[in-house]
Parts: structure tokens; sequence; C-alpha cells
């Protein structure tokens, strides 16, 4: 007997053993053994109703016996079938993953909203308060925060030198209240969108207005000795100077002095930002020097002076030289209105200085005769002498032009040479030696010319007696006219050596007689009288300049 079920016909054994299959299976699949039934009516008919086209293949169907248990289907049929029994565990994973899609969902619509409402009462991810991360603390967290802020605030002042204070409420009647709470916070973040929060940073700015008694501020600040104005120091400028000849800046000095009124403006402003340190050294409550090490003003100044140190220069005196460098004209230097000036006055002073070091005019020295023996001669109308004023003015002109440079100082008065040591007489001169009525020139240390000679009278008390010392041969000259007070007596050769007194060397015609006493009762009227053929050799030996030594 045939039987139409889900799974199409099958033999009668076959439908007890399906019979027995879970009865809900039955259930389920009743719609779906209707229409199988009805496909397979149609099929049947389609089968053993034949076609015209397919007459052998339906004959051949029919013969088979009943009794074989073996269904019939048209191959279209049977393949429906073999493919069938994969069809309900597919339909079962469906199903399956619909109910695990739609408990999954819920889950995490539940986590969502557990975790949303969570975030009510809370922070989100991100948020800061005064750049401080708060993500994630609770409303209570953040009000205990603030409330134990005000009660334990103090204000800790740090001062230059080292020196703290702390500014406690009771010692101002301060009063601090907060210009936003936890849940205004709070109120401003969207619980249920935490997401969007996670990837967006949250900024809040927390301060407190406060009341206090600025009176009382005030009172306590000047408390402080370091705010006792008598004892804080003005800030200095950097300024460029002069150390060892070079030029060299002086770094600012900050000092101690602070502004008041501004010291009191920035505790009112960390105090409202609940600061609980103010390094007041950091701020600007103290005065600030207006030139620097490092501003532009400064470094070029001391470009410029160090360009103007590098000049030197070189004095020359003869045999004698010296120089003049930064190490001594550097403190002769001031800046006037951005200028580099010399003090003239240090200048005229370092002059003074040279010319009382070198000048040789009027100074005793120490003189070897022609026997070998040294005596002092302390009346020398002789030497080198600096013209002060003039080298004063030539100085200052070197200087300001800033070029290295050699230089030899105007004088008022010359000597022959001038070596280290003082000698200023030199290898060439004339000796006049007085006490022996004789005289001796030398040149480059050699004798060349020697005669005796008829001084100044000693007599009347040596009225006419002519002065030991040094001197100079001031001119020579040929002929010449001696005039005096009552005499004007001519001569062939005339060379002056103290021009104030009207004395030299020239021949004396009229004396027939040189050397020995005569010049103690007869002598001249000051002068050296020489034979006319010496004085004629001793006028072609001496120049302008020659050095004069008498002696007695």
């Amino acid at each position: 007997m045939l039987d139409i079920s889900s799974h199409g016909i099958m033999c009668e054994g076959e439908e007890r053993d399906f019979m027995n299959n879970n009865t809900d299976d039955n259930n389920i699949d009743k719609d779906n053994v209707n229409t199988d039934a009805t496909e397979e009516t149609v099929a049947e008919e389609t089968i053993f109703g034949g076609t015209e086209t397919e007459p052998e293949t339906a004959a051949s169907d029919a013969a088979i016996p009943d009794g074989a248990g073996i269904p019939i289907f048209p191959d279209n049929e049977a393949s429906d079938e073999a493919d069938e029994p994969d069809d309900k565990p597919a339909k079962k994973t469906h199903r399956a993953l619909k109910i695990t899609a739609a408990i999954c969902g819920a889950v995490v619509v539940c986590t969502y909203i557990v975790i949303s409402i969570w975030f009510m009462f809370h922070y989100n991810y991100k948020t800061y308060i005064n750049d401080i991360d708060y993500s994630f603390y609770s409303l209570d967290d953040v009000d205990a925060y603030i409330e134990s802020y005000i009660q334990d605030y103090s204000l800790a002042l740090k001062l230059r030198g080292g020196e703290e204070h702390v500014i406690k409420p009771e010692d101002i009647s301060l009063d601090i209240k907060p210009n936003i709470t936890a849940k205004k916070i709070i109120s401003e973040q969207n619980g249920f969108l935490w997401p969007y929060y996670m990837l967006k940073r949250k900024d809040y700015d927390l301060y407190y207005s406060a009341s206090y008694d600025k009176d009382a501020l005030e009172k306590l600040l000047k408390s402080y000795d370091s705010l006792d104005e008598s004892k804080m120091e003005k800030p200095e400028d950097a300024y460029v100077t002069i150390k060892d000849g070079e030029s060299t800046i002086i770094p600012e000095s900050e000092g101690n002095y602070l502004d008041f009124d501004r010291l009191c403006c920035i505790i009112d402003e960390a105090i409202v930002k609940g600061e609980s340190v103010l390094d007041v050294s950091e701020s600007d409550a103290y005065e600030s020097p207006e030139l620097t090490a490092d501003s532009e003003e400064i470094v070029n100044e001391q470009k410029e002076l160090a360009k103007i140190l590098e000049m030197t220069i070189t004095y020359e005196i003869d045999q004698v030289s010296w120089k003049l460098t930064s190490k001594e004209y550097g403190d002769w230097i001031s800046n006037v209105k951005g200028k580099w000036k010399f003090s003239e006055d240090k200048v005229r002073e370092y002059v003074e200085n040279i010319a009382s070091r070198y000048d040789t005019y009027g100074v005793p020295r120490n003189f070897r005769t022609h026997n070998g023996d040294v005596i002092t001669l302390a009346n020398t109308w002789y030497g080198w002498m600096i013209d002060v004023d003039g080298e004063t003015e030539e100085l200052m002109k070197l200087l300001e032009a800033g070029e290295s440079t050699t230089h030899t100082p105007p004088f008022d008065c010359y000597a022959a040479v001038y070596h280290d040591g003082g000698d200023d007489i030199g290898d060439s001169y004339i000796e006049c030696d007085f006490g022996q009525q004789h005289v001796y020139a030398y040149v480059d240390g050699n004798l060349v010319w020697d005669s005796d000679c008829v001084t100044g009278s000693l007599a009347n008390n040596g009225k006419y007696r002519t002065p030991e010392g040094v001197y100079t041969i001031l001119y020579k000259k040929t002929p010449a006219v001696l005039i005096g007070d009552d005499y004007e007596t001519p001569v062939t050769y005339w060379m002056p050596f103290i021009g104030e007194l009207g004395i030299g060397f020239h021949d004396a015609s009229w004396r027939s007689s040189f050397g020995g006493d005569i010049y103690k009762n007869s002598g001249s009227h000051g002068c050296v009288n020489l034979p006319v053929s010496a004085a004629e050799q001793l006028f072609n030996i001496v120049y302008d300049g020659m050095p004069v030594i008498c002696y007695y």
C-alpha cells in the first residue's frame, strides 16, 4: 500500500517507523506534507497517464510487479527526494542563528543602557578639570575634592632668596566659592552618548570666587621682612665695561624690589584660580631690568667697544719706546648717550704721568768727567720736557680715531738722546771743567777737541760767575755782536748755550792768555772766552742741541 507523507511516497513498513518519530515534527511539517502530496498527485498523473513522446518508458514502468516493494518515481521526482533530506538541518541552523542574534542584541542593548545609566553619575572618558584627568570619577568624588579644597585651602608664597610664607583663610577672612559643581559638569555630558565622548576630550575650568579682607592681606604682607621697602634692592640693567683691557658684558641684576600693588593683584588671581602655591619670583610682581645681557643694544655696545680696544699706540722717544694699550686707556672710556667717549681729564692725567716718568729737564744727574770722576749735576737747564697740553690734545685725537699708530709726543725741551735709564747726554757733548779752566769736545765718545779758556769772573762776590749745570748749544752765528749793560763787543764766532743769561762760547781776540787763575779776578762777564783759532775749530764741531756740561 502507498502512503503520502512529508517525505513523499513510502512502503507500509516504512510508515510505521516514520510515525514513531517526534509528533511535533509531524505537526510542524503538516503544511509541507499537503503541498508535497499535491505535487506527487500531479506527478503520478503524468507518469501513469503517459505522453505521446514517452510510450515505452510508461509501459516499462507499469510492468514492474507490486510485490517488489520498490517505489515508482519519475526521474525528476527521484532527484528531488534525494535532495530533501538535507533541508531540515539547514532550517534548524537558520532558526537557531535568529534566536542567538535576538538574544545577543537584547544583551547588547541592556548592557548599553546599564553603562549609559552609570555614566549619568560618573564622568566620561577624557574629562579634564583644570587640566587634571577626572575620567570615570563619580560626582561624589569631585564634590568631596571641592569641599576638601575649600576647607584645607592655603596659599604658599615663594619669594626670591628662598623666603616662603603661607597665607591662611583665617588670616584674611577668606571665603571661597566654586564657579561650578560636579552636578553642573555632569549635566553637560549625555550619558547615552558615552561612545562619542570616548573619542573627544572635554575640558572644564574650575575656579573659585573669593572674598577676603584686603586690608588684612596688605597688613599681613607688610609684616614680612622681605616686603620692607628699605630692605629691597632695585634691579640694575646689564652694561658693558672693560676688564683687563677687554670688552665685557656685566649681566643684569634682578634685585628684589616688589611692586606691592601688583603683588596683591597676583595673589588675588591665584586665590581665584585655586592655586595653592604662588612662586612670586616667576611673576611680574618684581621690578625687572630694562636691559639684559642678551639685549641687542648691549650686544652692539660690546662689539663696538671691542673694536676700539684693539687699538695700540706705540710711543717712541729716541731709543725708548712703550705701548699704550687698552689695559691702560680702557679705564678712560665711558658710554655717553650711546657713544663711547674718552675722558679728557684721564687722558691729561696719563700725559702728566708719562711726563713725570720720562721728563729729564731739571733733573739732577750723574756725569763721568774726562778724568773718570763721577759728579752730580743738580742745576740743569737741559733735558726732555713733554708739552703736556699739546700731547693731551694729540693723544685725544689719536684715541678718537681708533687706529693703531706710532707716536712721538711734542716737547717743550729736547735733549740730545734718550736712553733707557735716563741718560740723555749721549756720547757727543762739550765738557767744561771750570776749575781747570779747560774745555773738551767729544763726538761719539771720542775726544776731538780741547782748549784752555777763561770763564766768568769770581770777583765782586762772583757777580759774573759762569753757572755750572747742563745746557745745550742754542745756535751758532758768525760774526756777531755781544751787547751787555756796559759793553758792545763784536766777535767772529758766537755759540750761546744759556739764552736767558746771554752766556756762550766765543773768541776773545783781546786776550793774550787763557787758563790758569785768570778767571778769579779778570774773568769774563760770564761767557767762555776762547782763543780765536780754538773758537773757530769748536764752531765747526758744535750743532744745535749739542749738550754742554759745566762744573767746577
